[in-house]
């Protein structure tokens, strides 16, 4: 049998059927299992439209009740979005334009990553000009395209994910690798936590779905991480292959949910709030970008 992947949909041929579409979530959506959270991602309770300064919004992270982080890949800019109100409530020039992609706040610390995997350290709360960005460069470069960033508040660090080459030092890692930076030492560990093959995904479906799937086809590029407050898994989503996983700290997959197209266009951020509430942040492809909030499922 073979399996051909699309956005809104999948071609399933064999030697004597006619082809056939069948939905995507009837292919990819593999519902979590005890102790993992469930979400209905084509069912969100909410959806903000940002203001055209982050209509290529690249990231997000959770501040407090009503306030999001907001980073968009070209000017170097932090903004603080009101979700309540749908306006920017502050904005802060943090470095040079440049490729950002990922931002996490801890405290009064901001952190952001850029796609070549430096990492952009300051007091969000500082006044501009008095910032003292504090940059970090890492053994990532420009090959690894670093599309996600997450913190993980048991360890203490943050952890990058790679869109493209997962390779570090000339040492060969395949598929997508995850990356712990620590906090402390503002150092990146070579070795990665885990890291997404798409022999991983392959396995995965195939143990849950009647159907056969070809490795090669499956095509998942990470554009956000980030780790639930509640079940403790991390939820990666990527923008290429329309997906989010949930996998658990030793890297195994406990769930699949595709992104349907005309939902999400291009998700960019994820993040959540205290009580489980995911949003997720998608660029505006011409037009605004938006947030959209889905709640927890019981």
């Amino acid at each position: 049998m073979f399996l051909f992947l699309a956005y809104f949909g999948v071609i399933i041929t064999s030697a004597c059927d006619t082809p056939k579409r069948v939905t995507a979530d009837k292919l990819f959506l593999v519902a979590p299992t005890e102790g993992v959270h469930k979400y209905n991602l084509r069912d969100y309770t909410q959806k903000y439209f940002l203001p055209y300064a982050l209509e290529e919004i690249s990231g997000l992270s959770y501040v407090k009740e009503g306030i999001l982080a907001c980073i968009q890949d070209e000017d170097g800019k932090l903004f603080m979005y009101n979700y309540h109100d749908e306006k920017i409530t502050k904005s802060i020039k943090f470095w040079k334009a440049g490729d950002y992609e990922g931002v996490e706040i801890v405290g009064d610390t901001a952190y952001v990553v850029s796609s070549k995997g430096s990492v952009l350290i300051f007091n969000y709360k500082g006044k501009e000009g008095e910032l003292n960005t504090l940059e970090i460069n890492t053994p990532l470069g420009k090959k690894n395209d670093i599309e996600g960033l997450a913190y993980d508040n048991k360890s203490d660090r943050l952890l990058m994910i790679c869109k493209g080459e997962s390779d570090l030092d000339n040492k060969k890692v395949d598929g997508q690798a995850v990356y712990k930076f620590h906090r402390k030492k503002n150092k990146l560990s070579e070795k990665p936590l885990f890291s997404i093959e798409k022999k991983h995904i392959k396995n995965f479906l195939e143990k849950h779905k009647d159907n056969a799937y070809e490795e090669k086809r499956i095509n998942f590029r990470p554009s956000g991480i980030a780790l639930h407050p509640i079940d403790d898994n991390f939820y990666i989503i990527a923008s290429t292959g329309k997906l989010m996983l949930v996998v658990d700290r030793d890297g195994e997959i406990q769930a699949s949910y595709p992104i349907a197209p005309s939902v999400l266009g291009q998700p960019e951020g994820i993040c959540f709030a205290p009580n489980g509430d995911l949003f997720l942040a998608s660029e505006g492809e011409g037009d605004k970008g938006y947030i959209l909030r889905f709640q927890m499922e019981e």
